[in-house]
């Protein structure tokens, strides 16, 4: 019997493997973004706008808000505030994310330069 349920396991993890390919090929020919597309857009508004619109207080009100989201879900509060102010720091000297190119899309995705880099 246990040769049997390892099998079993095996087959259900195939199974699952083929389901994930077949599902991500789906969101890649809808052009849907996913979860993290939407993200990066968010944050890289909501720096530049604050930030070109002159608004650092609301700016820093924020991230002081999403700073505490994330310590309350663990993340070390020293670290998370080096890191967000590291991301502003960047694009207030003109720094911009490489924006990761859509699966089969035709290049225009990169055109605003942004995206999820951090480096």
């Amino acid at each position: 019997m246990p040769g049997r349920k390892r099998q079993s396991r095996e087959e259900g993890l195939r199974k699952q493997r083929e389901y994930q390919r077949a599902y991500n090929r789906r969101i890649a020919k809808a052009r849907a973004p996913d979860r993290d597309a939407i993200a990066r857009e968010l944050l890289h508004y909501a720096i530049t706008e604050n930030l070109r619109l002159g608004r650092e207080e609301e700016l820093w009100t924020l991230a002081a808000s999403v700073i505490e989201r994330l310590v309350a879900r663990d993340y070390d509060r020293a670290a998370t505030e080096q890191t967000f102010s590291a991301i502003v720091d960047r694009y207030k000297a003109g720094w911009n994310f490489q924006r990761r190119l859509h699966p089969g899309g035709d290049g225009d995705e990169a055109a605003g330069g942004d995206g999820d880099r951090t480096g």
